[in-house]
């Protein structure tokens, strides 16, 4: 097991970041301040497995350090990160965004309900992800590149570095779905629910208990403890742009997650990137042993353990989000620096 404690104790101690803004006239101040950041992204389109449609965005630097590439988690939209985009204009990394197949901007998969949370497998996330680097992200040439990743985005880049061990200088995973909370079902049990529908040709169903996206509200089991972050997604830009609107997983997209999150905890050995991985101490989504585990086998894995904090940590509260944001900045000027 490796330690953390002394290393959150470190990071917890060091001032804010110098461009995050605060949750105190936080409307006001995302409309001043972060919004025009993002209309001046450039936004495309390419190809994916398939032929499927996948949307993008990106930052540039004209004297850029490096590129990070930024991937959302489950029912999300590269727009929702638009305020880490701000948050990191400090380090000089030209940002890079997309929209994983099924969700946000990109094209869906099902033509009954696009909000069904769908996919055939998980490996044409992979190969996605590996096309949008390779086509987009180095269409010119970068000195460092990194890649910070959340949820289920986490489990995506995951299994990209056991595939390409050598191709990233350092990564950022955050509460990353290595291990799927199940709730009440033990995972043996979902797992086979999830199977045994796939199987009977109910692939395409929304699992049990899940099902269109709810009017939203703000509530003690939400992914965050920020009112004003949460509104700013789910009263703001979900409303005014009703495409990305992502609601509930199918059984397959279950079977294949469970499937991909046990393999990468196998496989994760094969990572030898430097990787820095965020855990929130009252994540009720994603299971921490599963974090845990794929830690352990990586060649070089950090954790940073966020007391207080849910599931989505970068869309915490400024008590936890400060923290979060300098522990990223502190990885990433170190690798910055690493010849």
């Amino acid at each position: 097991m490796k330690i953390r404690t002394a290393v959150i104790l470190f990071f917890i101690i060091l001032p804010c970041s110098a461009h995050a803004i605060s949750e105190a006239d936080y409307a006001s101040q995302y409309a001043a301040r972060v919004r025009p950041l993002y209309e001046s992204g450039t936004f495309g389109e390419f190809a994916g497995t398939d032929g499927l449609l996948i949307k993008y965005s990106a930052f540039e630097h004209d004297n850029e350090t490096g590129a990070l590439i930024i991937l959302h988690g489950k029912s999300e939209s590269y727009i929702k990160y638009a305020e880490l985009v701000y948050d990191l204009q400090d380090t000089g990394l030209s940002c890079y965004l997309m929209d994983f197949r099924g969700f946000g901007f990109s094209e869906r998969l099902l033509d009954d309900d696009s909000q069904k949370v769908y996919v055939d497998s998980f490996d044409d996330y992979v190969e996605d992800l590996q096309t949008f680097i390779d086509d987009i992200v180095m269409a010119k040439p970068h000195a460092k590149l990194f890649i910070l990743a959340h949820s289920m985005g986490g489990c995506i880049a995951a299994r990209y570095l056991e595939k390409n061990p050598d191709s990233l200088d350092a990564a950022i995973l955050n509460s990353p779905m290595l291990q799927i909370n199940t709730g009440s079902y033990p995972p043996s049990v979902a797992y086979a629910i999830a199977s045994l529908a796939t199987t009977l040709g109910m692939g395409a169903h929304y699992a049990l208990g899940q099902g269109p996206r709810d009017d939203p509200y703000f509530f003690d089991a939400t992914t965050t403890h920020s009112y004003a972050r949460w509104s700013t997604w789910e009263e703001d830009l979900i409303p005014n742009n009703p495409v990305i609107r992502s609601g509930g997983a199918t059984y397959s997209w279950v079977k294949r997650s469970m499937e991909t999150g046990a393999f990468a905890r196998r496989e994760a050995a094969r990572v030898a990137t430097p990787v820095l991985l965020l855990q929130a101490e009252e994540d009720t989504f994603v299971r921490q042993e599963g974090q845990d585990s794929f830690c352990d086998r990586a060649q070089d894995c950090t954790p940073v353990f966020f007391y207080g904090s849910r599931h989505e940590i970068l869309m915490e509260t400024d008590a936890i989000r400060n923290p979060a944001l300098n522990t990223i900045k502190s990885f990433l000027g170190k690798h910055l620096k690493a010849e």
